[in-house]
């Protein structure tokens, strides 16, 4: 598609959802506002909240949304504060009569409504209130969409820089990520953005730590890494969990996972898959690791225990190769350090490749020099096509 293609392609008219009781108020504000706007009535709050049925991952089917006070079953109050619980970022607005004052009141606060109306409304000023509600979201949005981008390129950077500083621990942060991904899977939840960026962070207290004085060092490297993000405007959550990572004890309290904070099961997910990575590089198979936590002083709750549990130990038991560079593929364990021609350590033993990183092995090859074959860990399903493709 060309840029005049792009020009010419008209922009969509914004989703609008209006809900009333009275069907003469819907028919009209669906012909008045039909050339400005996606139009879709509801004649109730569940008949509104049917149409939102297999929405996903806070992504609302409606661009705005406005609501009558007074209806039966559901107020538009308790309708527009559900529908902040599902979809924050989308925006609401609430039309009321006079008599509804004090309770509109009340609504406002606790569904955090865009715009209240009073009844009854003239169209022009409707349409102007739900245009600016449009833009305060549309700027909202751009605005963390930055900041997201920003913040993600930050860390992307201070990764990249570990790496530079200390092979074995980029090696540890990208098998933690990987361990903190499965975990929060088999609790059948997302990551939360605070663990998934703890995790990316959790060593980064190593820039201050040389790899042959690493051993030992695990707690003062988190303590650093903690103070160094504790100061950075919203990642006090993000430190918080990073300093608990080596914890002795679990993080929160009582076998209830689920009636924990969001932080201290976070930071207990981030713990465990630091023990248990811990432990399995230091040469402990995986089922030993995991029999080893259930019976410390101080294991984690059952509940995460089951999901350690639920990854199928015996399937991350990994088996050695030789592999030359050319072979070298994304989620395979080094077995050995890299270390090319020249004498400059390109990857330690453990470090789980990625792109970046086989990229970086094979520039080497090719200027310096490297030598081959290189023994790397994989699971013995690939050992097997790995032995067919030589």
């Amino acid at each position: 598609m060309t840029d005049v293609d792009r020009t010419l392609r008209p922009t969509p008219l914004p989703r609008l959802l209006c809900v009333d009781d009275e069907p003469e108020v819907l028919a009209s504000l669906k012909v008045t506002l039909r050339k400005k706007y996606q139009v879709t009535v509801a004649e109730s709050g569940p008949a509104a909240l049917a149409l939102f049925v297999g929405a996903r991952n806070g992504a609302s089917p409606f661009d705005v949304v406005v609501s009558d006070m007074r209806m039966p079953q559901m107020s538009g109050a308790e309708l527009l504060a559900e529908l902040r619980r599902r979809f924050p970022d989308m925006p609401r607005l609430l039309l009321s009569g006079q008599a509804d004052l004090d309770s509109t009141i009340s609504a406002i606060n606790e569904a955090k409504i865009a715009r209240f109306l009073t009844k009854p409304c003239d169209t022009a000023h409707l349409v102007e209130a739900i245009d600016d509600a449009l833009e305060v979201a549309r700027l909202a949005r751009a605005e963390r969409e930055l900041l997201d981008r920003t913040l993600n390129g930050t860390v992307g950077l201070l990764t990249e820089v570990l790496g530079l500083i200390s092979v074995a621990a980029y090696g540890r942060t990208q098998r933690l990520e990987t361990l903190v991904a499965h975990l929060s899977a088999a609790l059948q939840r997302p990551v939360p953005w605070d663990l998934a960026l703890a995790a990316k962070l959790s060593q980064l207290g190593y820039v201050v730590v040389h790899d042959e004085l690493a051993d030992g060092a695990g707690n003062h490297a988190a303590e650093v890494a903690s103070a160094l993000l504790a100061n950075i405007p919203r990642m006090d959550s993000v430190a918080a969990i990073i300093g608990h990572q080596h914890d002795a004890a679990p993080v929160g309290e009582g076998p209830d996972v689920t009636r924990w904070p969001q932080q201290a099961v976070s930071a207990e997910i981030l713990r465990l898959a630091v023990a248990f990575d811990s432990l399995t590089s230091a040469g402990a198979s995986p089922r030993d690791a995991y029999g080893r936590i259930a019976a410390s002083a101080a294991p984690p709750p059952r509940m995460l225990l089951d999901a350690l549990s639920a990854l199928r130990l015996d399937a991350l038991a990994l088996v050695e190769a030789s592999v030359t560079v050319r072979q070298l593929a994304p989620g395979m364990h080094l077995a050995q350090d890299v270390v090319a021609a020249s004498g400059v350590k390109l990857a330690a033993s453990g470090t789980v490749l990625n792109g970046a990183m086989i990229g970086r092995i094979r520039s080497f090859r090719e200027r310096v020099g490297l030598p081959e074959p290189i023994q790397v860990r994989v699971p013995e399903a690939r050992m097997h096509q790995l032995e067919s493709a030589s």
